[in-house]
Formats: C-alpha cells, sequence, structure tokens
C-alpha cells in the first residue's frame, strides 16, 4: 500500500521509457535524457556559429585523445 504511493510521487508520470521504473537501464536513460534536455536548452541561447565552434572545439580535442568527463 505504502510502495504505490511512494513509487506514484517519484519521477515523472507523463513519461515512459520501455523498461520498468526503478531498474538501472531505466535510470541511465533517466539521466540521458536530462543531460540531452540541458544541452538544448543552452543551445536555444546560443548563435549558430556559436554552437559551431563549440562541436568543432570538442571534436578536434576528442581527435587528440581527450574526452569530457561527464
Amino acid at each position: 500500500m505504502s510502495n504505490n504511493k511512494a513509487s506514484s510521487s517519484r519521477g515523472h508520470p507523463g513519461m515512459q521509457f520501455s523498461t520498468a521504473m526503478g531498474t538501472p537501464e531505466t535510470k541511465r536513460k533517466m539521466l540521458l535524457y536530462r543531460r540531452l534536455l540541458c544541452r538544448e536548452l543552452a543551445r536555444d541561447g546560443k548563435t549558430p556559429q556559436e554552437i559551431a565552434r563549440a562541436r568543432n572545439i570538442t571534436l578536434q580535442e576528442q581527435d587528440q585523445g581527450r574526452f569530457p568527463k561527464s
């Protein structure tokens, strides 16, 4: 009885994944979704040139073997 209340208060009721809530895979998907959403919101305030410049810098760093710690 208390399990239903606890599980319904967490998470986003409008979002559904193909895996059950609470599993490690679902948690990974939620973290990925949150990261992608943050990136998308950060891009809203930038010009296309700024976005391209940031992408090119990231690609150059990856070519040199440096990867972001995220």
